[in-house]
């Protein structure tokens, strides 16, 4: 997976919310085709790092996607380049179908024959979409929520979609469906950028991790790296 630079890169990224240092010298490096994971309590500043790649939020430092930088990259602009971010809060149109739904993820693209292609895909990912197509998404539960917000992300055509918190909530019959996804994704050359407060469901699927605390990694690397970690056994794991 690994090539001559970073698929997408995190250098020292600073974000305040007025006072408050919420990222503090953040740095990643995620590499073509592989699922990063980012783990850590609520409040540890995965919401806010995923944010500032999408260009929601002011920041310091520099991000870097395919060796260019994104500072001046409007949201508009980094999803059209295949940063694709699919929010914890889910930001769904409440009074639309499954189907109008699915469309407006795909609102910036010409190709109607990709656009149908790929509606098709999302439905075979999920079939409980298929099944709900003209239903409005205010009325689905959670977990079919979460999965029209997913789908809703593939619709954009993402070359690395970021997942936050895809599994907060949810029960496990659900989770295992978001699982099956994540991995049939993934196994198709998606890269995955999963900030996840599941370390068991993050670790589960991540090549490699890092661990957010506070606003600071602590700790980074492969993933059998944080298996065989005492203190993320004992403070994160023992958890779920």
């Amino acid at each position: 997976m690994s090539g001559s630079q970073p698929h997408l890169e995190i250098d020292d990224l600073h974000v305040y919310y007025g006072k408050a240092h919420a990222l503090k010298g953040v740095s990643l490096s995620i590499d073509e085709g592989e699922i990063f994971g980012v783990i850590g309590p609520n409040g540890a500043g995965k919401t806010t790092m995923l944010n500032a790649i999408a260009n929601f939020v002011d920041y310091e430092g520099t991000i870097r996607y395919g060796g260019t930088d994104l500072t001046s990259h409007s949201p508009r602009e980094i999803v059209q380049d295949g940063l694709v971010y699919c929010t914890e809060d889910r930001d769904l149109f409440p009074f639309f179908s499954v189907h109008e739904n699915l469309l407006m993820g795909a609102q910036f693209r010409d190709d109607d024959d990709a656009v149908q292609a790929d509606l098709e895909m999302v439905y075979d990912l999920f079939p409980k979409l298929d099944q709900r197509r003209e239903q409005e998404a205010e009325t689905m539960s959670g977990g079919e929520q979460q999965m029209l917000a997913i789908g809703r992300a593939l619709m954009s055509d993402p070359d690395v979609l970021m997942l936050d918190e895809p599994t907060l909530g949810l029960a496990p019959i659900i989770i295992e469906d978001i699982n099956d996804a994540i991995e049939t994704l993934n196994a198709e050359g998606l890269t995955i950028l999963l900030a996840e407060q599941n370390s068991t469901f993050a670790l589960r699927h991540a090549d490699r991790l890092a661990l957010l605390e506070t606003g600071t990694i602590e700790l980074s690397g492969p993933a059998d790296e944080f298996q065989d970690n005492d203190y993320i056994q004992e403070a994160y794991i023992g958890i779920h």
